[in-house]
């Protein structure tokens, strides 16, 4: 660092000079932070088009969130723009299924509920999770010892590739833990530290939005990553010692010569998909104006490229892949030209009725001036759009524009729980290039909130026969809120039981507040000798504003356990605590093991020792007991 004081008078040339080659230092380091914080700021903007010029689909399949491989994941999601599918399996009374998103880079987190590991089960998840496509590669991350998990591998791989279908798995690869062959050809090896390196900062910005309060253990990518080619439906799959050997990271132009009948609108929609791919992978080695002007032309031809998918074609898998590249498109484009549409509505009462207030916000953080043509509602219930401005409205730079608009609308309409209930768009005119871009706002979002009951089944000793309604059991069970950390509302619990079971006094209307992520309310229940046999349900549901926005199911059955209570017993518990609710429900004396009583207790002073699921990863001198 220098100082330059022009109070001092030149004594000879030499200061000049000397004074001369600071300022040209300090004029080229000022040019090099401007351009370090461009990229910086058009990063963002350059991941969106990497997106917009891919199509490759990966599946990940993961039993345990502190075992994913993150540097293999955002290896494939930055170098080769692919969408990354993370699915977590786990068994529940009935299906269901939640999706979280890092937003705007193409990685998902799937949790779905599975009742049995039956094919009927997989097929009702296949329908699910692939409604619009089959991922390209499928990476199972462990060899699982879980029964749902074997049957959903075993399940995946007999998918056969069909003809009819624009996209297939073409790959299954399996994290291989223990070399086994290391003159395996069709292995895929990565230095795990190397990419944690590389996307470190992403990682640990972006994986807290999938799992809250994620803790990344960085000692676990300080090797190297082996990954085996375990089946491939590939033509050809010898030495396949990467993931996308033999697949094409962008089909568009195949796609169409495959479903498009030759013509000429074929040749024109043909062109118009070349001009697309060209103008988006030039924007990915290009800068400043021009990556600004192969973005917005890419962005033109995707608009009729898609505007012929919703008017001419009959298949509904091309309809959605040209719907995705679409929206990815128009992400890329609104973040390179520095375009921030955003609206929010809201309801307001009023002697004439329920009025709708829109507030429109349009801000330039582009080098270009805007004009925006029309703001345009598109009501689902009606054809017509209505036009929400009267004028033509110009933003300069660095500027922007805000401004509430009413609407008139019937309160029947408003009250939809519709995703796309209300629809908005705005027309601008970029330079001489018209734009279009449409913002869906629900009139009622469902919150990111779950519901589970812990324990998840009971089991009843069986009871003497009488002929008096007489309670025979005491019991309760947890009800476990998880919410986003940020999330504050009203919530209420509704508790369904079965004939002879009884719910005694508990919070129904729960006040969430932020700071938290779970909240818990204990239910005591009593069960008569009503209760019927076989197994019964007893289901929370989890309302906001009147509307069920979760729920969850518990098993009640009477079953015979005759346990002494002399028996000593010594567990190690099982992964998902099931072994201790059971023995909880009988009179057993029971003790959980730790690690130090494996090495130095007296483990002959218990008549049983019950080993849980998988216990033995937790336990380090499990392999050394005899």
């Amino acid at each position: 660092m220098f100082k330059v004081d022009f109070r001092q008078p030149i004594s000879d040339i030499n200061s000049m000079l000397l004074i001369e080659k600071r300022l040209q230092q300090l004029i080229y380091a000022f040019g090099i932070l401007l351009f370090s914080l461009s990229i910086v700021v058009n990063s963002n903007a350059a991941d969106l088009a990497k997106y917009a010029s891919s199509d490759l689909s990966v599946l990940y399949l993961f039993e345990d969130e502190k075992e994913i491989d993150w540097p293999t994941i955002y290896y494939l999601n930055d170098n080769f723009g692919a969408a990354i599918h993370l699915v977590y399996l786990i068994e529940k009374p009935d299906y269901s299924s939640s999706l979280t998103e890092v937003e705007n880079k193409e990685i998902y987190l799937h949790r779905i509920g599975l009742p049995d590991s039956e094919p009927s089960s997989f097929k009702m998840l296949f329908a699910d999770l692939f409604k619009t496509r089959y991922p390209d590669i499928v990476i199972f991350d462990e060899r699982s010892n879980k029964s749902l998990y074997k049957a959903f591998r075993s399940e995946l791989k007999k998918i056969q590739p069909s003809q009819n279908n624009l996209f297939n798995i073409l790959k299954f690869y399996e994290y291989a833990a223990e070399d086994k062959n290391p003159e395996n050809n069709n292995s895929v090896v990565l230095n795990s530290r190397e990419f944690y390196n590389r996307y470190k900062d992403r990682i640990q910005l972006e994986v807290p939005q999938l799992f809250a309060n994620y803790e990344i253990l960085v000692d676990k990518f300080d090797r190297i990553r082996k990954y085996n080619l375990v089946q491939s439906n590939l033509p050809n799959s010898e030495n396949e010692n990467n993931f996308i050997g033999g697949i094409t990271d962008f089909r568009l132009l195949s796609i169409i010569d495959s479903i498009l009948v030759d013509g000429p609108m074929k040749k024109t929609i043909a062109g118009q998909a070349k001009k697309y791919s060209a103008f988006f992978k030039s924007s990915l080695y290009s800068f400043g104006k021009s990556k600004v002007d192969n973005i917005v032309a890419g962005f033109r031809e995707m608009r009729y490229l898609r505007q012929h998918a919703r008017v001419n074609s009959q298949h509904p898998e091309y309809n959605a892949y040209i719907e995705d590249l679409y929206q990815k498109a128009e992400r890329a484009t609104l973040a390179l030209v520095g375009i921030n549409w955003d609206g929010k509505i809201v309801l307001r009462d009023s002697p004439q009725g329920t009025r709708l207030k829109f507030i429109a916000s349009i801000s330039v953080d582009g080098p270009k001036e805007v004009e925006v043509n029309s703001i345009l509602f598109h009501p689902y219930w009606d054809s017509v759009d209505v036009a929400l401005n009267d004028s033509i409205i110009q933003i300069q730079p660095h500027q922007s524009y805000v401004k509430e608009f009413l609407i008139e609308s019937d309160r029947s309409y408003l009250e939809a729980q519709n995703p796309d209930s209300l629809a908005f768009s705005v027309e601008i005119m970029y330079g001489q290039i018209p734009l279009r871009f449409t913002n869906k706002i629900p009139v009622w979002k469902k919150p990111e909130l779950h519901v589970n009951l812990e324990p998840n089944f009971y089991f009843v000793k069986p009871f003497p026969e009488v002929d008096i309604d007489k309670v025979v059991a005491n019991l309760n069970v947890k009800v476990i809120i998880s919410k986003p950390y940020d999330y504050t509302g009203m919530a209420k619990i509704e508790f369904t039981t079965p004939m002879g079971l009884y719910a005694g006094a508990y919070r129904q209307d729960i006040q969430l507040t932020a700071g938290t992520l779970n909240e818990t309310i204990r239910i005591p229940f009593t069960i008569s000798n009503l209760f019927e046999l076989g197994t019964q349900l007893q289901i929370v549901h989890l309302k906001i504003d009147n509307a069920i926005v979760a729920s969850d199911t518990s098993k009640v059955r009477i079953a015979s356990c005759n346990i002494s209570d002399t028996r000593k017993i010594g567990f190690l518990p099982d992964e998902d605590g099931k072994l201790e609710d059971i023995l909880s429900m009988t009179d057993a004396a029971y003790r959980p093991l730790t690690d130090r009583t494996l090495v130095k207790g007296d483990l002959e002073a218990y008549d049983v020792i019950v080993i849980g699921t998988n216990s033995f990863r937790k336990y380090d001198s499990f392999s050394k007991l005899k």
